[in-house]
């Protein structure tokens, strides 16, 4: 019934995400690219992703250390939120601050301070609107969890929309237009998941302030805080440095061949928002979760290599479509980010199976090492390869870090290696690749490559036995059971 009511919610966010954020990052965000320019988005991505790195400021893991310990006692909510409200607004300026100094030492100033500042607010929002999210998901209300997760997507888009697609606006597009449009979306889905949980879990009592609570709150949330800035290091730091070092129409380039990564991406951190509550259950509990990590780990695992083989072979058909003008300059780009998709995939997983497992310390020991290597890696590669240096730096960076959360998450959990699940993702990878030259060395389209990709996956999954037939096929009765299980939940 577990399993049955994971798929079923899994399904539900993955369609609803699949609907809403591909239209958001191929006709919003890459035509705003287009329309402001190489040398404006190049700033502008460098400048989210600084803000992104240091975004723990908002936060201090406590959205993290919320949604895992509401997940084992959702009675707790009735005191931690007025005082986490509270301890958020405070954290806020101290990141505002915090932000830009760095900025002013890495020599910023004008108008991308003003930028920056734009930035920032955008990343307080999202951040408050993802704590409020944890309070959803860690109530296992997956399905309002799922709307919420698109609603300002939804939102910017019909504002960028209309502001991208019209005449009269078209040409005086900003890149400041873009981030207003941005802050607005999120301030309304930040009002309506407000208004969602005290309705339906709790009310803001502000009787039940502490500040007592809220430097105990801190104080907990400190390993978890320390941990998501040093993600936010190995996994934001290439695109600062590249644009510091080489300019920000190369950072430009590489933002435009990552976009696709980062959307593929998307499956597997939804994935991580349910796995996060369940593992946190499950292992609360003392409840098996092998069948849970079994069937999301080759859902994933399968996806994830069937997609990189069909982007590599058909990168210039696929960049064509998308960047007619600059294909030469990105196609090496993407080759080198989207391989690492599955190591993402497999992170997600197990680094979420470890965090719910509380293994923080080990945690914070991998990724500082994730921290420095991706730094020192971009520094010497960048030098040498300018913005093929960061591809290769996020590709060798990535995959080491999933290896190292696979090998501890066997180790602490007492999981053993599956040989069997390797041994058939690698006939997989040689499949699909096979499948795709082939395809290719007979000039099949991109629009029939694409349809006999989907064939002859779902042919390779299920005869290597990936896949079993409920995987696809009994997805409408276990959205159905799920509801039983819901409200056992």
């Amino acid at each position: 019934m577990l399993k049955r009511y994971f798929l079923s919610n899994v399904l539900i966010m993955l369609v609803l995400n699949i609907m809403v954020k591909p239209i958001w990052v191929f006709f919003i965000d890459r035509n705003v690219q287009l329309t402001v320019g190489h040398q404006e988005y190049g700033m502008y991505s460098a400048l989210v992703s600084l803000t992104i790195i240091f975004n723990i400021l908002l936060d201090m893991g406590i959205t993290n250390m919320n949604n895992r310990n509401l997940a084992s006692d959702a009675s707790e909510i009735q005191l931690s939120l007025p005082n986490m409200i509270l301890a958020k607004g405070i954290l806020s300026l101290v990141y505002f601050c915090i932000i830009l100094i760095i900025a002013w030492l890495l020599d910023y100033e004008g108008r991308a301070m003003y930028v920056l500042f734009l930035l920032a607010l955008v990343q307080m929002f999202n951040s408050f609107l993802q704590y409020l999210r944890s309070y959803v998901s860690a109530h296992h209300d997956f399905k309002l969890d799922s709307v919420l997760s698109v609603l300002d997507k939804l939102l910017m888009i019909g504002i960028c929309g209309f502001l991208l697609y019209s005449t009269q606006f078209k040409s005086m597009f900003s890149i400041e237009w873009f981030i207003y449009t941005q802050l607005f979306s999120y301030l309304m889905s930040i009002v309506i998941a407000l208004v969602i949980v005290t309705k339906k879990y709790a009310k803001i009592n502000l009787k039940h302030v502490s500040f007592k609570q809220m430097t105990d709150i801190s104080k907990q949330s400190l390993p978890y805080a320390l941990l998501i800035l040093l993600m936010g290091i190995y996994m934001r730091s290439d695109s600062l440095l590249l644009e510091r070092l080489e300019g920000a129409v190369q950072n430009s380039f590489y933002a435009a061949a990552y976009r696709i990564l980062d959307i593929a991406n998307m499956s597997g951190f939804l994935f991580a928002g349910i796995l996060l509550p369940l593992f946190s259950r499950l292992l609360a509990k003392k409840h098996d979760i092998s069948n849970i990590l079994h069937t999301s780990t080759t859902i994933l695992g399968s996806i994830s290599i069937g997609f990189v083989a069909f982007c590599n072979v058909y990168s210039t058909p696929i960049l064509t479509m998308l960047y007619p003008k600059d294909v030469e300059a990105i196609t090496p780009l993407f080759q080198l980010t989207i391989s690492s998709f599955p190591a993402f995939c497999f992170m997600y997983i197990f680094a979420t199976l470890l965090t719910a497992n509380g293994n923080i310390n080990l945690l914070i020991r991998i990724t500082l090492f994730g921290s420095i290597s991706s730094i020192g890696l971009n520094l010497v590669l960048i030098h040498y390869f300018h913005a093929q240096g960061a591809a290769l730096a996020t590709l060798i960076v990535e995959w080491t870090m999933a290896v190292l959360y696979i090998f501890f998450a066997q180790q602490r959990l007492l999981l053993k290696t599956n040989l069997k699940i390797i041994l058939q993702f690698g006939a997989l990878l040689v499949g699909i690749f096979g499948l795709n030259y082939g395809l290719n060395y007979l000039h099949c389209s991109i629009l029939w490559a694409s349809m006999l990709n989907v064939v002859g996956f779902l042919i390779l999954v299920y005869s290597l036995k990936l896949w079993d037939k409920s995987t696809i096929s009994n997805y409408v009765k276990q959205f159905k059971s799920s509801r039983t299980w819901d409200r056992q939940a």
